[in-house]
């Protein structure tokens, strides 16, 4: 899930969780950065997002809770999202549902505030390809959990400048493993492009203190973001949160290896985040990024 969606989900999760007893208004807000220096100072570069968001939530006349959220991020990237709370799943309408791949992608195998679902440096950015950029507004259902699972399922509309984006996901737990997976189908016909339909499978499982993951991520496209596994273990330690993650990458172009060592401290509503990755593409020369991240919300 990028940044910008984090808001959002917050404040969904929010008044999901508020009860539809009685009508109900929050306002939180997020800032996140990060500062990165690659290749022993080659390439330095700074980043940071802002949001806030308004949300209310209520009940109707038949029982069923409503709640309203909208987030408003730099740069104008405004959000709004409705959510009804049938009894028998969540019905969500608006131009901020993130798409049901977007809602549950993330990697058990990165245990990193910056990285993830997958790796990106400071010269380049290589996210997995959920669908959730090519959806405006869209349609979501979530249903309940069933024997440990949920199931999403989202259609964003071609609006003239998003894709027609179907996404179906399910995320959940069996014998202790954490499991997730799910595709998007991407319409791009309208627009002179090939169709993609991005997957992904990740499982996570805790033992003796260490919790270990594996994700895979398919784009759909060889000839860009390709294929990524990747394999890794974190663990608390005085305190903090500390992993090592081991990734491949492949394309039509270029095989690529990242070995990520991270550590990230919580305190209470800031969160702070140092990672070291090591680069190896096969068609260049190996480098280093080191980077420090925070995270403050409210």
């Amino acid at each position: 899930m990028n940044r910008s969606k984090m808001i959002t989900a917050t404040a969904l999760a929010t008044v999901m969780t508020a009860g539809a007893a009685q009508a109900e208004m929050s306002i939180g807000g997020l800032y996140f950065g990060s500062i990165y220096d690659n290749a022993g100072g080659a390439t330095s570069h700074a980043e940071s997002t802002n949001s806030i968001y308004v949300s209310y939530s209520d009940s109707l006349d038949n029982g069923m809770g409503i709640s309203v959220a909208v987030s408003m991020s730099a740069g104008g990237a405004n959000k709004t999202d409705v959510n009804i709370d049938t009894g028998m799943g969540t019905i969500g309408l608006g131009d901020g549902q993130d798409s049901a791949v977007d809602s549950m992608d993330g990697n058990p195998a990165i245990g990193s505030l910056l990285y993830g679902p997958r790796f990106h440096t400071a010269t380049a950015t290589v996210g997995f390809n959920d669908g959730d950029a090519a959806s405006g507004n869209s349609i979501a259902y979530t249903s309940p959990s069933i024997n440990g699972f949920t199931v999403k399922a989202t259609q964003g509309f071609d609006d003239g400048t998003h894709d027609a984006t179907t996404s179906v996901a399910v995320k959940g737990s069996f014998m202790g493993a954490s499991l997730a997976a799910g595709v998007s189908s991407i319409d791009r016909k309208a627009r002179g492009a090939a169709d993609q339909d991005p997957s992904f499978v990740t499982v996570g499982y805790s033992v003796a203190g260490l919790n270990l993951g594996y994700g895979q991520y398919d784009d759909d496209d060889a000839a860009t973001n390709g294929e990524e596994t990747s394999m890794g273990v974190n663990t608390d330690m005085m305190g903090m949160t500390v992993g090592v993650t081991f990734a491949e990458r492949d394309t039509s172009t270029v095989d690529t290896d990242y070995t990520l060592y991270s550590l990230s401290k919580g305190m209470g509503a800031a969160t702070f985040g140092v990672d070291y990755l090591e680069t190896d593409p096969s068609n260049a020369a190996a480098s280093d990024t080191i980077s420090f991240t925070y995270s403050v919300g409210f």
